[in-house]
């Protein structure tokens, strides 16, 4: 594990974002910077940090992790479903085959948790009892274990996101049933493989979205898999007992940054308050504790500038 005080020494050697003209236009996401190569899309992934559906600043190695981990995903589920994946020619940087992007996320909920206005924990709070098509028993408690995992879908073309169910999905035209279901399976074989794997590592895999896109029409999983940002991980040896006392349970995800933001009274509304050095050292070293625990390799990090490095990859893209 990367010791605190070489964290600290990285905070400012970070990627805040790129601006490569050689390869066209820079298409930018919260997380990731894009560009379009006819087939191919060549993606950038940053440091720079979102929730609530807010950028909120960097956090030191986060695109590294983000990056490698979804290629450590890519490879260890090419059998359910083929991936967009074409080469990764730098830490953060990934070489795609270009999708026509469905226009939902699919969300695959284990467990009933969350803080945000699209989570199951938060609506259920608020006593939404169907959830996206999704019937919820009485008296449930956070951070309880479905009986099978359930499907929530958000849209992804919106200003915010916004749960759907099938029924509503395939009534606004966002998508035929046909193309849903085969998603929803894929989706949901993906999340069964996340937590065989997983529990292997003595995690426990609890939720998850998915991008999934089309190449000639045939569907194929896209942006990310299984990472810290577009996942929840807690730790399998004190889940019962943390559970059992009511507590919040131990994470490895982007959980703590979504909870130190709703401790501060930030939900998503208005300005978001800025992220302390402390806050982005914490969350560097709980994307990279993911990145061992999961993977069970060594994180690798390179000193030299994340920026300079990263500019001449895309420049020899070209």
């Amino acid at each position: 594990m990367i010791s605190e005080d070489r964290i600290r020494a990285q905070l400012d050697n970070v990627l805040e974002g790129t601006d490569c003209q050689a390869l066209g236009d820079r298409i930018k996401g919260k997380v990731r910077d894009s560009y379009k190569l006819g087939a191919r899309r060549v993606l950038v992934v940053t440091d720079r940090i979102s929730a609530f559906d807010c950028v909120l600043g960097t956090v030191p190695f986060k695109g590294q992790v983000l990056n490698q981990l979804a290629a450590f995903w890519f490879e260890k589920t090419q059998d359910i479903v083929p991936n967009h994946v074409l080469s990764l020619p730098d830490p953060n940087v990934m070489v795609v085959r270009e999708c026509e992007q469905l226009p939902l996320e699919f969300v695959v909920r284990g467990y009933i948790t969350g803080v945000t206005k699209t989570s199951a924990w938060y609506n259920y709070e608020r006593g939404v009892r169907n959830l996206c098509g999704n019937p919820l028993a009485e008296g449930l408690r956070k951070d309880q274990k479905f009986e099978t995992p359930i499907i929530t879908p958000t849209t992804k073309l919106e200003e915010h996101d916004r749960n759907v169910s099938r029924t509503e999905a395939i009534s606004e035209g966002l998508i035929d049933g046909e193309t849903f279901d085969q998603a929803a399976a894929i989706c949901l074989a993906l999340y069964n493989r996340g937590v065989e794997i997983a529990a292997k590592q003595g995690l426990i895999f609890v939720d998850t979205k998915y991008e999934l896109g089309l190449v000639n029409g045939e569907l194929v999983i896209s942006d990310e898999v299984n990472t810290p940002d577009s996942s929840r991980y807690w730790f399998a040896d004190t889940y019962a007992e943390l559970f059992a006392a009511g507590k919040e349970q131990r994470k490895l995800d982007k959980e703590y940054v979504r909870s130190w933001l709703a401790d501060q009274g930030f939900l998503g509304d208005g300005e978001p308050p800025a992220l302390t050095d402390e806050v982005r050292i914490e969350a560097a070293k709980r994307y990279i504790q993911a990145y061992e625990l999961i993977t069970g390799q060594e994180f690798v990090i390179d000193e030299y500038p994340v920026a300079e490095r990263v500019d001449r990859v895309l420049s020899s893209l070209t």
